[in-house]
């Protein structure tokens, strides 16, 4: 087929015309910075140039008037048109300027038009967008500042009878025993946090120490062995856990009935107390924990940042042996959201205190927004188990026909080497 054959036939808006000439306007847009005792300019990329075309067409024969007056037509009709062009197709474009028509005494049954067409381009108005992990971050202070202020109103072993004070002190032993039998199950450095916190409640709680000493280093437990945590699985384990001890029976509110006696109706208010600051405090880490969580980064048209390696990646131990970071599955950030919507809901209903309630109500629509835009950038998964060990590469290839796809693989699973992935069940894309 010679290169003419190739030609499409020219029309705008469905009217067909032929084309002696044409060019078009391509490139990019710059701006060229300058500098005062500086030799080097800078040359900043805008952008994509808005393409031109410009196209010499003619109609001809004995009805060349009714074609002339069919393509006049087309040519005032208001917005984007389709543009067969002979060389590059369909385009979508709108008139630029005046279109030029013209008619000679020497050329009979012909008319002459010169065209200047721009392409159209598409209508867009920045959207506003809400940045999810910063508002999380801010409910969680909100929430663990609010939980500070109302422990400081409600508690005070200071005039108490001696054997209250121990009762207390008893009473908030066994709810630190609960605590620290389930971060242990997440990391022994967490259990060890909470040993220690355990020894020191009788200095913490007691007379002249504010209750806000406490507080503080209830909120640095729940932070404790962050480092140790290695990947996205382990800080599930660490946020379910947290949730976790939020509903257990052991921290649940106590009621202060009449019949009690005074004393007995003092130490209950007061264990109430430090049960509240515990669930409410581990509920706020447990949700700061969402933003820490590995995402899979959205790509970007802009020219990459570069940065130094242990500051873009702060699971980074060492240059030399970096530590990857396992994806979060879809399922698991479903679990995440169902557990801490329930410890919230369950805590509202308990709370006492106007502010802390509407913190806590706050967080609960910060944590499923910010949920739930990850789970838009997160693909749904499936188990699957090899036949044989393989490296990564391979069975990306045979189970998506792309190699290229190995992180897939790799990413969302333990596997300690991509050059011998283990023959168990493995958690995938479905696509």
């Amino acid at each position: 087929m010679s290169w003419k054959e190739k030609l499409l036939p020219a029309s705008f808006r469905g009217v067909p015309f032929k084309i002696t000439d044409d060019e078009a306007t391509v490139g990019r847009r710059t701006q060229t910075h300058e500098y005062p005792n500086r030799d080097k300019p800078y040359t900043e990329d805008l952008g994509r140039a808005t393409r031109r075309d410009r196209l010499s067409a003619y109609v001809i024969g004995d009805d060349y008037q009714a074609q002339r007056d069919q393509l006049i037509a087309a040519i005032n009709q208001g917005g984007p048109g389709k543009l067969v062009h002979p060389q590059y197709g369909e385009l979508t474009v709108c008139i630029d300027g005046d279109v030029t028509v013209s008619h000679s005494a020497s050329d009979g049954r012909m008319c002459t038009l010169s065209f200047n067409f721009v392409e159209a381009g598409e209508l867009s108005y920045p959207t506003a967008g809400v940045a999810t992990g910063q508002k999380l971050v801010s409910s969680c202070d909100a929430v663990s500042d609010c939980a500070n202020d109302a422990f400081s109103k409600s508690f005070t072993l200071d005039g108490l009878p001696d054997f209250v004070q121990t009762g207390v002190l008893d009473d908030a032993g066994n709810m630190m025993g609960i605590a620290t039998k389930a971060l242990d199950r997440v990391n022994s450095g967490l259990g060890d946090a909470s040993r220690l916190l355990e020894g020191d409640l009788s200095v913490l709680l007691m007379a002249p120490s504010p209750g806000m000493d406490f507080t503080n280093r209830l909120q640095r437990l729940w932070r404790s062995g962050s480092a140790l945590l290695r990947n996205g699985s382990d800080l599930v384990s660490k946020i379910t856990s947290l949730t976790g001890i939020t509903v257990d029976r052991g921290l649940a509110p106590r009621g202060v009935w009449k019949t009690n006696s005074k004393t007995m109706q003092q130490r209950t208010e007061q264990s109430n107390a430090i049960a509240q600051v515990m669930r409410t405090t581990a509920i706020a880490e447990a949700a700061r924990s969402i933003y820490t969580l590995p995402q899979r980064p959205l790509p970007v048209t802009v020219s990459p940042v570069i940065r130094q390696p242990l500051l873009a990646h702060p699971a980074v131990t060492s240059l030399a042996e970096p530590q990857r970071e396992m994806l979060v599955s879809y399922e698991a950030l479903t679990h995440l959201r169902d557990v801490l919507s329930t410890a919230i809901d369950q805590e509202l209903l308990r709370v006492t205190d106007d502010a802390l309630f509407l913190a806590l109500n706050t967080l609960r629509t910060d944590v499923n927004r910010d949920i739930n835009q990850r789970l838009e950038q997160t693909e749904k998964t499936t188990r699957r188990t090899p036949t044989e060990v393989l490296p990564a590469l391979v069975l990306a290839a045979d189970w998506y026909d792309s190699a290229a796809r190995e992180s897939d693989i790799t990413d969302r699973n333990p596997i300690k080497h991509p050059g011998f992935v283990p023959a168990s069940p493995l958690r995938i894309p479905i696509r």
